[in-house]
């Protein structure tokens, strides 16, 4: 069986860019959403708000939930609340882990290093993620690329 991870991620969209991360450890030099688990205790949208702040140094205001995300890897599956918001405040910085950066969302879909989760800007899920109804599950290979998806 495999482990489920509960997580959140945010998008942070403003002017055509959206917030990223790139890894600057593990999986070196793939761009993802910022986010994270959901610790005990925590609602995904407190767990939202505090992986933004600690990964990107911005606090995120007025987050809309857009649906759930499930990835399922070979050996694990992230089950995901994703939000958006265009509020913020505060100046994005880098940590150890990544750096942080906001990049037009025309750029990031042509990025080769990419998580599935940055695919819900792409044109065939742009209705869903607007629409605040995304439902969709991605079945992914270890290297991270997408084998496939279902929109439930």
């Amino acid at each position: 069986m495999k482990k489920v991870r509960n997580a959140v991620r945010s998008f942070v969209i403003v002017d055509g860019k959206v917030l990223c991360i790139k890894y600057k450890k593990e999986n070196i030099g793939y761009i993802d959403i910022p986010g994270g688990k959901i610790e005990d205790g925590e609602t995904s949208m407190e767990a939202a708000i505090r992986e933004v702040r600690e990964e990107t140094g911005i606090e995120v205001n007025n987050l809309e939930e857009v649906g759930n995300v499930v990835i399922e890897y070979p050996d694990r599956i992230y089950d995901m609340n994703v939000f958006v918001t265009s509020d913020y405040r505060g100046n994005v910085r880098n940590s150890e882990e990544n750096d942080a950066f906001f990049i037009d969302i025309d750029d990031l879909l042509i990025e080769e290093k990419r998580y599935a989760i940055t695919f819900l800007l792409d044109n065939e899920f742009k209705d869903d993620f607007n629409n605040r109804k995304v439902n969709i599950k991605f079945n992914v290979a270890n290297n991270h690329r997408v084998i496939n998806y279902n929109k439930t």
